[in-house]
């Protein structure tokens, strides 16, 4: 093969990497992409019982509400984390949806799934979830946790599918 013909593989090889996304030329991440990214990252942490990670990730002020309705904050949370009474294992998220509802706020809202040890005692955990992030001097943390067991059907008769968008509450006669 002569040299220009070479060249020329090569720069259509190049094109098609750039094309594909393999040339290092990633359209712009959103903010929402990125606090999802820290959310995974969040996931990691507890599998490794990280407390610096997770005070990285944390607001100084969140507030965690667990499943069970305990409420902790960020020091208290991360010391049960770390004390060695509870592993993580097998955590996995998802339908995860992310609402900015403010320039410097967004929603996560989701499903997990994980095995938890509490003890010396593992259990399988399925949970909803809702986590508020703030973006902190150009830093996204999480300022809120909260998270419940599904329990069965929650549908109102009579409404198939519940819009409360346009409801307005009734009188009481």
């Amino acid at each position: 093969m002569n040299t220009n013909h070479l060249a020329r593989i090569r720069g259509v090889v190049a094109l098609v990497m750039l094309l594909a996304g393999g040339g290092g030329v990633r359209a712009a991440e959103t903010a929402a992409d990125i606090v999802k990214r820290i959310d995974l990252s969040r996931l990691e942490a507890m599998r490794q019982s990280d407390g610096p990670a997770l005070a990285r990730i944390f607001s100084d002020e969140i507030v965690f509400i667990h499943s069970d309705g305990r409420s902790e904050g960020k020091a208290s949370y991360i010391k049960a984390m770390t004390a060695g009474d509870t592993a993580y294992t097998d955590l996995k998220t998802a339908e995860v949806l992310a609402r900015q509802i403010a320039p410097e706020v967004i929603v996560l809202s989701g499903a997990q799934e994980m095995k938890k040890r509490l003890g010396p005692t593992w259990s399988d955990i399925k949970l909803k979830f809702m986590s508020v992030w703030r973006n902190e001097g150009g830093t996204w943390r999480m300022v809120a946790w909260q998270s419940m067991k599904p329990a069965g059907n929650s549908v109102v008769p009579g409404m198939e599918t519940p819009n409360l968008k346009n409801q307005t509450p009734k009188k009481s006669p």
